[in-house]
């Protein structure tokens, strides 16, 4: 993804129209619409070493969204889908660098919605981890700006 989309550092999160590309799996291609394009963490480079863990992150963008500067936001939901088969996925909150939680989730390649706990409060950053080098397919991402 373009750093600053949506106001959003993404790392590790990239981009891409399923219906363009042959080699995408089942969990890519649940969108409501031909022809959009899905955010997803994964790709060949995260499947070296065989079996390792795959990460992705978004982060507060420092720069601002243009209307305020928002210091932190609270994550509410992802609509998300295992991009080629089952995956086991663990998000990590963070807040300046400190830990501030984490979630264990089981995703298979049909749409679910992950509810992030709201005792997670403000934060700057959400990791991403997939099990096995797997992709992570987002179709929606709700999150809450903290304007400073």
């Amino acid at each position: 993804m373009p750093r600053g989309y949506s106001s959003l550092n993404w790392s590790n999160i990239f981009y891409v129209d399923p219906a363009e590309w042959s080699g995408a799996g089942p969990g890519y291609k649940l969108g409501p619409m031909l022809n959009q394009d899905v955010a997803f963490v994964g790709e060949s480079g995260c499947r070296l070493p065989p079996g390792g863990p795959c990460y992705g992150s978004i982060s507060v963008n420092s720069g601002g969204n243009g209307i305020n500067n928002p210091l932190s936001f609270q994550p509410v939901s992802a609509t998300v889908a295992a991009g080629f088969g089952p995956t086991n996925v663990t998000v990590m909150a963070y807040n300046n660098g400190n830990y501030v939680g984490s979630m264990f989730y089981n995703v298979g390649s049909q749409m679910q919605t992950l509810n992030f706990p709201s005792s997670w409060g403000s934060i700057t950053e959400l990791t991403f981890q997939t099990a096995g080098g797997e992709d992570l397919v987002f179709y929606d991402l709700q999150l809450y700006w903290v304007v400073g």
